[in-house]
């Protein structure tokens, strides 16, 4: 995955070790396999969705803390993603050559929608689709209906062709169209900016009755588990309800993401279905009530509370990690950064020294061996993040905070990026975007937040020298 360069001016980056981390060997799995298919793009004008690549990317992440290498998840974005090229890549990818004990993730960030049923006689008044790049206006049966879609029955014969016996699907779509398209959220927990309904609505669309759910993949929070089939399939709404996506990405898929992060940092073992009630309670904390949803789980039992795989090497090939030293690569002049000591030790403070080549915005960064994000600064103790040329020591001494080594041990990155323009990592996270949509901060789970690794703390008087292993990696800065 290419990394955004836009609007940066300077980057550096460091290695902070501190107490020995020993890391666990990774899980033996079987082979695995995903396909991530990602429409913000639509033929028919008027529909376009924002932020489905921020899905894409955090999915993506999410995949690569269950143990996914980057070669075994394929991809397809919005031109790329038409009816018959998910068939065809879900054929040659998710079905062909693969074993009954392997790992197999399908993730569909998108509209819904309903069509007429093609046999009303056998299967209802519709059938629900997942609408695809080259979504087209149809007639079937003298009604009005979509082509250029891929329909739940013939998701339903896909999956039941997979040999692997251990089958994820996910959708954060939705199919009622019950809703206004977009609308301003009073609560503005998911930001100022207006959201949007994840549903494909069009004149004499069929609308499900309350409380209806997909025939094809026998879904709803009351219906009974099948244990014949080979999944296990989370979707963000029930069938009368509306996903919501924002300039943030999908809740849905930001809940379900930041559920596996969460586990995964602190150590906790997870499965589908305490994947699903996480994933619910986020939608709760960020979504006004009118337009709350429930997301639903179906499919095989046994496969919803299996443990998963997760991947223990994290230190190493975390995706904020890998994410911020493809930065690091990318820039052609350094900008200096030392520390005060070459050891630290937990609950001790720590002095960045940095030379300022010119005046600018100041943002630094943390990944722990866990990778969890945080910013360093600017934060809640000073918000302010223009420099000026010259040396600066972070923190300075009018400063009312100090940064203290804390848990996780093991090797923490430390990134400082130096702008031209007011960025502003505290008030500005990687999900917002300015006003033509570009993505201000490069990395999908940065967290204002956090205080892991190195932590933001009120400063107190009489605090001891720290002591923490450093070396630099590499510094650079781009004018």
């Amino acid at each position: 995955m290419q990394s955004r360069t836009a609007r940066r001016s300077a980057l550096t980056a460091l290695w902070l070790g501190s107490l020995a981390l020993n890391l666990l060997a990774r899980p033996s799995v079987a082979e695995q396999r995903a396909l991530l298919v990602g429409v913000g793009k639509y033929q028919i004008q008027g529909h376009d969705l924002p932020a489905i690549d921020l899905d894409i990317e955090r999915m993506h992440d999410m995949l690569i803390l269950l143990g996914f290498k980057d070669s075994q998840m394929h991809i397809l974005r919005d031109e790329q993603a038409t009816s018959a090229n998910v068939v065809a890549e879900f054929k040659s990818w998710l079905i062909k050559g693969v074993q009954p004990t392997d790992r197999v993730v399908f993730y569909f960030s998108g509209h819904g929608s309903n069509i007429p049923a093609l046999h009303p006689e056998l299967e209802g008044d519709y059938d629900q689709v997942l609408v695809t790049n080259d979504v087209r206006f149809t007639r079937v049966n003298g009604k009005q209906s979509l082509a250029g879609v891929v329909p739940d029955f013939e998701i339903a014969d896909l999956l039941a062709a997979i040999p692997s016996q251990n089958v994820l699907f996910m959708s954060d779509s939705c199919h009622s169209g019950t809703v206004t398209r977009s609308f301003t959220p009073s609560n503005q927990s998911l930001g100022k900016s207006d959201v949007y309904a994840k549903s494909f609505d069009y004149p004499g669309m069929p609308v499900p009755r309350p409380q209806a759910h997909t025939r094809a993949l026998t879904g709803s929070l009351s219906f009974k588990w099948n244990p014949k089939v080979n999944y296990v399939a989370v979707n963000a709404a029930g069938d009368d309800e509306e996903a919501i996506g924002t300039a943030h990405g999908g809740v849905f898929t930001l809940g379900l993401t930041e559920a596996v992060k969460t586990s995964v940092a602190e150590g906790k073992t997870i499965n589908m279905m305490m994947l699903r009630d996480q994933t619910e309670d986020y939608i709760k904390l960020k979504v006004d009530k009118a337009q709350l949803y429930t997301p639903q789980i179906m499919g095989n039992q046994s496969l919803a509370t299996r443990e998963l795989v997760v991947s223990a090497a994290v230190a190493a090939d975390g995706p904020n990690r890998k994410r911020l030293l493809d930065l690091v690569s990318q820039q052609p002049q350094h900008l200096q950064m030392t520390a005060s000591s070459t050891k630290y030790v937990i609950d001790q403070p720590l002095k960045l020294t940095l030379t300022i080549p010119s005046a600018g915005y100041l943002n630094l960064v943390s990944v722990d061996s866990k990778d969890v994000a945080t910013v360093l600064f600017p934060n809640h103790y000073q918000d302010d993040n223009a420099v000026k040329a010259g040396p600066f020591v972070l923190p300075t001494e009018q400063m009312t905070f100090d940064l203290l080594a804390a848990p996780p041990t093991g090797q923490t990155l430390v990134v400082a990026f130096l702008t031209s323009d007011p960025i502003n990592f505290f008030k500005e996270t990687d999900n917002d975007r300015d006003a033509n949509g570009n993505i201000k901060v490069d990395f999908a789970s940065l967290s204002a937040t956090s205080t892991r690794a190195i932590r933001v703390a009120p400063r107190k008087a009489g605090n001891a020298a720290a002591q923490m292993d450093l070396q630099i990696v590499e510094a650079a800065a781009n004018h």
